[in-house]
């Protein structure tokens, strides 16, 4: 139980606090902290926290590019981030308590088994504790109105700030380097090893690579990506992508774990191509499946378009399913690189229509099934349980809110349509406030 968990009451101005937007707040597992909170500084207060977790989180991948491409890196750092925030409110509201979590412990335990260095570690730490500080000290600026309570208050927020970044630098540099020790000579690290040697395209000695990988690279191969929204165990998620492997049809799976919440896999695929498995992964697990592909380029192609699902589902609605496939969102992949410009790009083509609400989300499904069933009005009534006028009435509607005639729109408006169901509210508009 961290230390001074009964004190507190140091930041009353902290039960104002508000998100800027509508926030999803995950109020089913709480941690100690969270619960503390809760209590503490109610809902808002507790969604202001993701909401905070979220701009760090941004502001960390859009500052290390180099770490933005690790699969399964968003979710163990959004993790951190969230009990990272939930301990710093405790400590801007006066208790003495040790910076870091378990969550926290994850992240540098991960970056020791990626083979990624200290020194971007501790980066990422230092951007973190940055963006961080900034949103209590615009918060304080905002919702103190006595100058010389705000600048107390303010100068308190940095004091804590600076001395919780040494602390934690420190804890966290620790952490790390125990990890790296016991992971480099494990087994996992060797056969992680040779595959990104394999995936940069540098030479290997077949016969070592047979021995550690035991895998046939002169075959025709689909990878598959998996990560995990929590900690589920490098063991539990690579038993998960060997079963997912084995259920699309490949044989002679290869799996190797990545970091604490990924797993990199391949299988052979015989001429009968892939199968569709029957059932989805387990609630929290994500898998992202490549096309299939052939001989040694396509062994390291296969992933690369695993890993792009695997990008662009980061940033998906929560409606997406559990298993994507890259044939299936091969475009949005390719539309989503940017997601500033793929936002500029749905907005100027579906004006109006791109309003984050229920009535056109209702009129964006059913343009989207229009257009994908060669504008049938017949089976998308079928589909959506609907009349047939119905259809008629809501594609009409859409082409007044778009500003043009579907069929003279129709080769920017599906990829649009693609992105806002991928995507969500991060390609949308925000509704007008009432």
């Amino acid at each position: 139980m961290p230390k001074g968990r009964d004190v507190g009451g140091a930041a009353p101005w902290m039960r104002r606090l508000r998100p800027s937007q509508p926030v999803v707040a995950d109020t089913s597992a709480m941690s100690e902290d969270a619960l503390i909170i809760y209590d503490r500084f109610g809902l808002e207060a507790f969604a202001w926290s993701f909401e905070n977790a979220e701009t760090t989180v941004a502001a960390i991948f859009e500052s290390t590019p180099s770490i933005a491409a690790e699969a399964g890196l968003h979710s163990i750092f959004m993790r951190g981030l969230r009990a990272s925030v939930l301990r710093e409110m405790r400590m801007a509201d006066g208790e003495d308590l040790d910076p870091m979590t378990e969550e926290c412990a994850d992240v540098a335990r991960d970056f020791a088994r990626r083979g990624l260095d200290l020194t971007t570690m501790l980066e990422t730490i230092r951007i973190g504790s940055r963006v961080s500080s900034a949103e209590y000290i615009r918060a304080a600026s905002v919702l103190i109105e006595d100058p010389e309570e705000r600048a107390d208050a303010i100068a308190r927020l940095m004091d804590v700030f600076f001395g919780s970044l040494v602390r934690f630098s420190a804890e966290m540099s620790d952490i790390f380097e125990a990890e790296r020790s016991r992971w480099d000579t494990s087994r996992s690290a060797e056969r992680l090893a040779m595959v990104n040697s394999l995936l940069a395209g540098r030479a290997v000695d077949r016969r070592r690579m047979s021995d550690v990988l035991n895998y046939d690279l002169d075959g025709r191969h689909v990878a598959a990506v998996a990560w995990s929204a929590g900690t589920e165990g490098t063991a539990r998620l690579g038993a998960l992508l060997t079963a997912e492997l084995d259920a699309l049809g490949a044989n002679d799976p290869l799996v190797v774990d990545v970091g604490l919440g990924a797993a990199w896999g391949w299988g052979v695929v015989t001429d009968r191509g892939l199968s569709v498995p029957p059932t989805d992964p387990p609630v929290g697990i994500s898998v992202a499946v490549s096309q299939v592909r052939q001989g040694r380029a396509g062994f390291a192609r296969a992933h690369r378009e695993a890993m792009k699902v695997e990008q662009l589902l980061k940033f998906a609605a929560p409606t997406m399913p559990r298993r994507v496939f890259h044939a299936d969102v091969e475009l949005a992949t390719l539309l989503a690189s940017d997601l500033e410009s793929a936002r500029y790009f749905v907005r100027g083509q579906l004006g109006q229509l791109a309003v984050d609400d229920e009535r056109m989300e209702r009129l964006r499904t059913t343009l989207w099934l229009y257009l994908e069933n060669e504008r049938s009005v017949a089976t998308v009534a079928n589909l959506q349980f609907i009349a047939r006028n119905t259809v008629t009435y809501r594609v009409k509607q859409a082409e007044t809110l778009i500003g043009r005639r579907v069929e003279d729109a129709r080769l920017n408006l599906q990829p649009a349509l693609l992105l806002a169901r991928i995507l969500g509210r991060r390609v949308l508009t925000e509704p007008p406030s009432d």
